[in-house]
């Protein structure tokens, strides 16, 4: 378990991570401002950690979220626990719609968790307001947070442009075979090999090999950036997402986008091309290839990069947090 030390008078959140992937990749910044604490339950248990838990769950000034998906892991094991020490300071904050949980075969953990809701006026936080509704259908109120991240392409990208733009990109960084068909992987693979661009297609985060003709990569964040940024266009034609971070990095990036019309991308991609089948996806992405510097295209991409620069930034994501505690 890993944790930064700071004053524990200044803490007014701890944030309990089990994924040390994309939730850690966008929760962990928030450790830059002094009221933030991050612990983790990656590595080995620390029982320093463990009595820094327990001792702000005393202080009611603090507030504990617990960032989860519904996989069973250590801190998520321990949310009844959490739940009553800290009683109405304890959020779940799902990074996940309730179609993941579907698809997965995973509906018992939102009745546990409506329960918790009941028993110790725990509340719900999810990644976008258009999933609120989604959520209400199981009898969970929630509260939408602001995502954000601090990166810039004129601060961040510039050694990683190129003149000539190379793929077509889709991500799926879990290696576990129903995440293909949560990401779309199959309906990206389909896509690209209707129009014959499989030799230009790319789908990044995962070592395997997901479809034949293909190609795959595992890579870092700074080698997904630099294949983001010199693609043709960034597309995820998922069946349900809570927000998409990759198109987030897209949006920063000025590069094209195609997503499905789905909840999780209507609050997230506000401009551009969100399609509801595989033809209309054919028709956009034919559209970016064959006009990429048409003035409705730029337009779309400077309209997405200022919607990103507005709102979907750390202080923004920091914020979200703070009016929690009326620290705005």
């Amino acid at each position: 378990m890993k944790g930064n030390s700071r004053s524990v008078n200044r803490i007014k959140f701890i944030h309990l991570i089990d994924h040390d992937g994309t939730i850690y990749s966008l929760v962990s910044p928030l450790s830059r401002f002094p009221e933030h604490q991050i612990i983790t339950s990656f590595f080995n248990m620390d029982k320093d950690q463990i009595k820094l838990i327990e001792k702000l769950s005393k202080d009611k000034e603090v507030k504990c979220i617990l960032h989860a998906t519904g996989n069973k892991k250590y801190f998520y094991n321990l949310k009844e626990r959490l739940a009553r020490k800290f009683n109405n300071r304890f959020y779940i904050f799902l990074h996940v719609s309730p179609s993941h949980f579907l698809i997965k075969d995973r509906l018992n953990e939102l009745r546990v968790i409506k329960d918790l809701s009941n028993k110790f006026s725990l509340k719900i936080l999810i990644p976008s307001k258009e999933l609120s509704k989604e959520y209400s259908y199981y009898g969970l109120n929630t509260i939408p947070i602001q995502l954000g991240i601090d990166f810039d392409i004129n601060n961040t990208a510039r050694d990683f442009y190129s003149a000539e733009k190379e793929k077509i990109i889709s991500v799926c960084t879990a290696e576990e075979g129903i995440y293909h068909y949560i990401k779309g992987v199959d309906q990206f693979s389909r896509l690209m090999k209707d129009l014959k661009l499989d030799k230009q297609s790319l789908v990044l985060g995962n070592k395997n090999q997901l479809f034949e003709g293909i190609k795959t990569k595992k890579v870092s964040q700074d080698i997904f950036l630099k294949y983001l940024r010199n693609s043709k266009a960034y597309i995820q034609l998922s069946r349900t997402e809570s927000y998409n971070l990759s198109a987030v990095y897209a949006k920063r990036l000025k590069v094209p986008i195609i997503v499905s019309n789905i909840d999780g991308h209507k609050d997230n991609v506000k401009f551009g091309f969100k399609v509801n089948s595989l033809d209309e996806a054919k028709k956009a992405l034919k559209t970016i290839l064959t006009s990429p510097d048409s003035p409705k295209l730029k337009r779309i991409l400077e309209d997405n990069y200022k919607d990103s620069l507005k709102r979907e930034t750390l202080n923004n994501f920091r914020n979200s947090f703070n009016k929690l505690n009326g620290l705005e």
